[in-house]
């Protein structure tokens, strides 16, 4: 049954190429391209992602490193007097810290560099082999401007230096809110990515984009579904696979998705497979943007009937 979602909050992931992904800036980001060998024109495509992965948990887990007991307790006290988001976990030394990050969820590290045994980038440095992109920011009464420099270089977060007024917690407390933003935003979008990259690339369900009245992207798996190569269904309208003629009212229903930004929909048909043999599949999808025009993606699989 067609369903109108007025509430419907989507959020669009671009991508290059499925295949042979890299890291990207979030500048930049990547796009989804049509790889056929049809000699159709290439477009690029936002394809919008669930609502529940743009969900984001709301607690930050908070671990602080610092050799002296009283900062960490101060420093405690005032994050989580500042925020009651924060859950702030203090420990006196890089190894213990480093033990902490193994035994826990952190979505923050805050150190001090001046520490005994292993200094705050020589911590950095070990947590960024197995934790590039974590959060940290590094926190000192003792830094300069070749502390701050080598910081940078070894992929801190944030540098800053310990003050003797409390306003510098809710200046750290900032900083904590804004790499933890960030640092789960591109968590989000890689993980998102790679849900993307499975799905429409190792044949997990078939996929398509309707654009105009006909398929301007199909992967092989809705090929595959269909007992068609993926350039014979490139420039076809949508109720060329239908069975029957109530099957291709379904398919017709799917354009209103192109009008309205927030439909969705979620029905059955019959479908016409290439030799004519029928095929019960199960279609969803929503309104989309596909080389800045409106479109509508669908995700489409067989049926247990069939």
């Amino acid at each position: 049954m067609n369903q109108k979602n007025d509430s419907a909050a989507s959020s669009t992931l671009s991508r290059s190429t499925l295949r042979g992904c890299r890291r990207v800036t979030r500048e930049q980001p990547p796009l989804l391209r049509n790889s056929t060998s049809n000699p159709f024109e290439e477009k690029n495509f936002d394809v919008p992602i669930p609502v529940s992965a743009t969900e984001e948990p709301t607690d930050v887990q908070i671990l602080h490193v610092d050799d002296d007991p009283q900062v960490l307790e101060l420093t405690r006290e005032f994050l989580e007097r500042t925020d009651d988001q924060f859950s702030v976990i203090g420990e006196t030394s890089a190894v213990e810290g480093l033990n902490r990050l193994q035994e826990e969820e952190v979505d923050c590290i805050i150190s001090d560099y001046d520490m005994p045994n292993t200094d705050g980038l020589e911590f950095l440095a070990i947590v960024r082999e197995q934790y590039p992109d974590l959060p940290f920011i590094l926190y000192t009464a003792k830094g300069s401007e070749e502390v701050a420099s080598e910081a940078i270089s070894a992929g801190v977060t944030e540098y800053m230096q310990k003050e003797a007024s409390t306003e510098q917690y809710e200046i750290l407390a900032n900083r904590v809110r804004n790499a933890v933003e960030r640092y789960r935003s591109q968590q989000q979008f890689w993980n998102a990515l790679s849900w993307y990259h499975r799905l429409v690339e190792q044949d997990i369900a078939g996929v398509f984009i309707l654009q105009d009245g006909e398929f301007v992207y199909v992967n092989e798996q809705l090929a595959n579904i269909l007992g068609y190569m993926r350039s014979e269904l490139l420039g076809e309208p949508p109720h060329s696979i239908a069975s029957t003629p109530s099957d291709e009212e379904v398919l017709s229903d799917l354009m209103d998705a192109v009008d309205d930004r927030n439909y969705t929909f979620n029905r059955t048909f019959t479908g016409e497979r290439a030799d004519g043999t029928e095929v019960p599949v199960e279609v969803h999808g929503g309104s989309i943007h596909y080389g800045g025009e409106p479109a509508c993606v669908g995700i489409l699989w067989r049926t247990a009937d069939s």
